[in-house]
């Protein structure tokens, strides 16, 4: 399922809810719900608040469950704001760097890789593209 919100954190509470239905509709556990509720509101924040400096855009949210190996939720985030690899700055993923080596910023990514189970960014033309995906 497809839904597309304006880039706002007004519209977060709405874009979160959506994501929580679709993992209730996947059987995930309340507790596990709650933790990738965190991990999208992460994501969402920080693109509402850096992606789009300048102007106002949208936000497209897709769930689709998986039933390969493993029966997963799968969140495709896209959004048209400034290119950003939130992945860029983990070399070694799930490892958090030393301060020092740290560029400015929150933990939000490093919250993102310790509770999801894959996460994947690309960008694809003028779309950043963020994949979480966690396993039921």
């Amino acid at each position: 399922m497809i839904k597309t919100f304006p880039a706002s954190l007004d519209s977060l509470y709405e874009m979160l809810a959506f994501i929580r239905v679709q993992a209730i509709a996947a059987d995930f556990h309340p507790s596990c719900i709650s933790q990738i509720e965190l991990a999208a509101e992460e994501a969402l924040v920080n693109i509402v608040s850096y992606g789009y400096p300048t102007s106002s855009g949208n936000i497209e949210i897709e769930c689709q469950v998986k039933n390969e190996d493993f029966r997963a939720l799968q969140i495709i985030i896209r959004d048209q704001g400034v290119p950003y690899d939130p992945l860029s700055s983990f070399v070694e993923r799930k490892e958090i760097p030393a301060i020092e080596k740290r560029k400015p910023g929150g933990y939000g990514v490093f919250f993102i890789l310790k509770i999801m189970d894959e996460v994947h960014y690309k960008r694809e033309g003028d779309t950043n593209v963020l994949i979480l995906v966690k396993y039921l």
